[in-house]
């Protein structure tokens, strides 16, 4: 099995987890078992979501085309829905939302820039893999909050996707340019990798050593987020690109 977390964050991050204990299924933690802080947990989904929304408008100022900047600022319109989402259920609970957002945009920047990529192609690819991991992670993990907050969190992330449309400008994209697929695929292994961080900084807290008690290990998390990835690989193959 592949190793996903070779590499941690140089900064820890406070710890995420309260203590409760873990129902596991021989070697799996599941993750609606965990039980994050609810304005953590939105803390950084919006932090994460801006990073997707800056990715996003730099998409539209860089695509070669008027069509496609139109098919990408639709996109944007539908990320800066979700963050607003996000940001009004933080406000909500009578937090700030840039105070909720603070302790996760250092490693969300670090995030954007690790994912940008080298031309808009790479861009491009970057948020259809890395916005569908981080929704899909997200809202499986949204099964570990308090009921009173699932619903709402639940329906903040399950808004209208731009996925299809990326999706769509992706395909129309390689066909056209044959030569990108193989260039393209690498980039989204490194994609996953650098996603996976995230959603191991936002299940134990960063760096492995100073990380909670409760929080589980890299390989009790392993086979949770490899479900993730499967689905992932359905998006690549759906592409023509190997995941």
């Amino acid at each position: 099995m592949v190793k996903w977390f070779d590499r941690t964050p140089r900064e820890a991050l406070a710890p995420l987890l309260r203590p409760r204990k873990q129902r596991v299924e021989g070697n799996r933690v599941l993750l609606q078992d965990l039980r994050p802080e609810p304005l953590v947990f939105l803390g950084q989904a919006a932090a994460l979501q801006l990073a997707v929304l800056q990715q996003a408008s730099q998409a539209v100022r860089d695509a070669p085309s008027l069509e496609s900047k139109a098919q990408l600022a639709d996109v944007t319109r539908i990320v800066a829905d979700r963050f607003s989402a996000l940001s009004s259920l933080i406000e909500s609970e009578g937090e700030q939302s840039e105070r909720a957002m603070q302790p996760f945009l250092a490693e969300s920047e670090r995030f954007t820039r690790a994912t940008s990529g080298a031309d808009w192609y790479e861009l491009l690819l970057s948020l259809h893999v890395t916005s569908g991991l981080l929704i899909d992670f997200f809202v499986a993990y949204a099964g570990s909050l308090p009921e009173s907050y699932r619903g709402p969190v639940l329906r903040a992330l399950q808004r209208e996707t731009g996925q299809p449309i990326l999706a769509a400008l992706l395909k129309a994209t390689i066909d056209g340019n044959p030569r990108l697929a193989s260039r393209l695929a690498l980039w989204g292994r490194r994609l996953v990798g650098d996603t996976l961080l995230q959603m191991y900084i936002a299940v134990n807290g960063g760096d492995q050593a100073t990380v909670a008690d409760a929080a589980p290990g890299e390989g009790m998390l392993e086979p949770a987020f490899n479900d993730l990835v499967a689905l992932h690989s359905i998006r690549m193959d759906a592409l023509g690109l190997t995941a």
